[in-house]
């Protein structure tokens, strides 16, 4: 076919369709690439917390989220007659869960700590004895808040009867504790005596970022959705051409 023959007729409404398309598909990609340069960003700064020297701590802000993954030292009592089991993770093989304390602060301060991980048949009420013990322990870890904490879609409910949980309710744990409980987890790495700790595992950031990859596809449908309008405009006007000639 003579390149002059060629015509590109896609009309007025698959023009303006296709123009607000990809503008949308476009606009969504720019998002993505923002929110994975602010994850990027986010995760970086956790990181550097967790690489951070420890913060010694004699009491907790009202709002702790600038100390979300932040490296601390806290000294207090461990109220470990309300010794409670949280989530579910399996080990070399074996089914168990975190072993979670509150720990009471110099100034009466009460916070979660997760001790470590115990197999599931020494959690609470069967824990070994030196964890079921109420003693003053100096706790080395990072400190999490858990103040925006839901539950979310397939997490089971949480036992209260058998202090089994789920998902972190930290009002829930009050009405166990009987006293207030502060929104902040310190997940323990060190401790002074040392006894006072389950298994220990490593802090990592729990932050997914697929963004890049959201990003290529919002990408790459827009440039699909391009190629098609083009295929389409040519087909539209070689058909055109088709019906005018055939009408002479």
């Amino acid at each position: 076919m003579p390149a002059e023959g060629r015509r590109f007729r896609p009309g007025i409404a698959a023009s303006l369709a296709t123009a607000l398309a990809f503008l949308l598909l476009l606009g969504l990609g720019i998002w993505q690439v923002q929110r994975l340069l602010w994850k990027q960003d986010l995760i970086a700064r956790i990181e550097a917390g967790l690489q951070a020297p420890p913060l010694a701590l004699d009491s907790l802000p009202a709002d702790g989220r600038e100390l979300d993954y932040r490296r601390v030292r806290l000294t207090g009592e461990l109220l470990a007659t309300h010794n409670l089991a949280y989530g579910a993770l399996t080990v070399d093989g074996r089914l168990g869960a975190s072993l979670l304390t509150p720990l009471r602060l110099e100034d009466g301060t009460i916070l979660l700590v997760d001790r470590g991980w115990l197999p599931e048949e020494t959690l609470p009420p069967d824990e070994p004895a030196p964890l079921a013990r109420p003693l003053r322990a100096r706790i080395e870890g990072v400190l999490r808040f858990i103040g925006d904490a839901r539950q979310r879609m397939f997490v089971p409910d949480n036992d209260l009867t058998a202090r089994r949980f789920y998902w972190l309710d930290h009002r829930a744990i009050a009405r166990l504790v009987q006293a207030p409980i502060s929104p902040f987890l310190l997940r323990a790495q060190k401790a002074q005596p040392p006894e006072v700790l389950a298994r220990v595992l490593p802090v990592r950031a729990e932050l997914p970022n697929r963004h890049l990859g959201y990003a290529v596809t919002w990408f790459g449908l827009a440039a699909s959705l391009l190629v098609i309008y083009v295929v389409f405009g040519f087909r539209r006007g070689a058909e055109r051409r088709d019906r005018s000639a055939s009408e002479r």
